[in-house]
């Protein structure tokens, strides 16, 4: 049998300070096993490691996993069901995260069937990272649909964040409170995207079938439809930067940019043909920024991207 590793009493650390320690480890590798893009074997038997160091790091660990996963205290006092238990834990929590892995398995992600010991933490990060994936879905859905999923994505993270707050040591929760406040902010931006520019989808067509009449009908109605180009304008300039932002900083995984969302590109590439004879609310330079700014990644909107694109699909 190995002998158990016990630090000299001057090489000690404090408890409070090892309890810290270890609680910062078991909720890194928690958040990790969920959000990782890659494999983690290390994170998913971290209970076993503390438990082989010392007695002292796997009764703070128990401690810790037991609180945090809400764990009965009869399993918690047997060290063999613990472990077993924060297995399961972990493989359940490992299966929801290697989905969000493949975009095939978008959309596929789903709680309704927990297959390790339920509890708060358990809940809050299912329901966080259904919220990813249907999210990631939606942008390949009808403008609607988008719309319709978003609410229910709103919804879902109100509800993950509420179980955060059932959660103890606290702690354990901060890196999933800082992905849903991320979370909150892509919804919430991309739902006003897709709403403004299926306004303006609308409105480019209406323009397009009233200039050629402007001289006939007047300008009153031309000078309308500015108007209301320039309102939904307003509404995508006050958050793509931070919806582009927020993804550039959220994932290594391929996220939906702005120009795939539903209806997008569609309303920009027709937006950027119009010629605007008055143009009181600069729409021209403010559409040409935005195309400019898209089209470092969107062959559709770079003709020199899609001239290449062209090209590989002839080779």
């Amino acid at each position: 049998m190995e002998a158990e590793w016990n630090p000299r009493r001057e090489l000690a650390l404090p408890t409070e300070l090892l309890y810290k320690i270890l609680l910062v480890a078991i909720t890194d590798s928690v958040h990790s096993i969920c959000v990782s893009t890659e494999d983690t074997p290390w994170e998913r038997s971290i209970m076993d490691t503390l438990h082989r160091v010392s007695r002292t790091f796997k009764a703070i660990s128990t401690d810790i996993a037991g609180k945090a996963f809400d764990i009965q205290k009869t399993i918690r006092q047997d060290d063999a069901r613990m472990l077993r238990t924060s297995r399961e834990i972990f493989i359940y929590l490992s299966h929801l995260g290697t989905r969000l892995r493949s975009s095939s398995e978008w959309g596929s992600v789903s709680f309704q069937t927990i297959d390790c010991t339920a509890s708060s933490l358990v809940f809050a990060y299912a329901l966080y990272l259904s919220c990813i994936s249907l999210r990631r879905n939606a942008s390949r859905s009808p403008p609607d649909v988008f719309q319709t999923t978003h609410k229910v994505i709103l919804s879902a993270l109100a509800q993950s964040e509420a179980l955060c707050e059932r959660v103890y040591p606290v702690e354990v929760t901060i890196p999933l409170r800082c992905c849903i406040a991320q979370e909150f902010e892509l919804a919430r931006h991309g739902l006003v995207i897709v709403q403004s520019f299926a306004d303006l989808h609308n409105h480019a067509i209406s323009m397009m079938i009233l200039q050629p009449s402007s001289s006939a009908d007047g300008t009153g109605p031309t000078a309308a439809v500015r108007s209301m180009i320039h309102t939904s304008l307003l509404k995508v300039e006050a958050v793509y930067e931070r919806y582009t932002s927020v993804i550039t900083e959220k994932s290594p995984l391929p996220e939906p940019r702005i120009y795939e969302l539903p209806t997008v590109l569609c309303a920009i590439r027709l937006l950027a043909a119009l010629k605007f004879e008055e143009d009181e609310y600069n729409l021209e330079p403010r559409l040409k920024k935005i195309v400019d700014l898209w089209s470092v990644g969107c062959p559709f909107l770079n003709p020199l991207n899609a001239k290449r694109s062209e090209d590989r699909a002839v080779m």
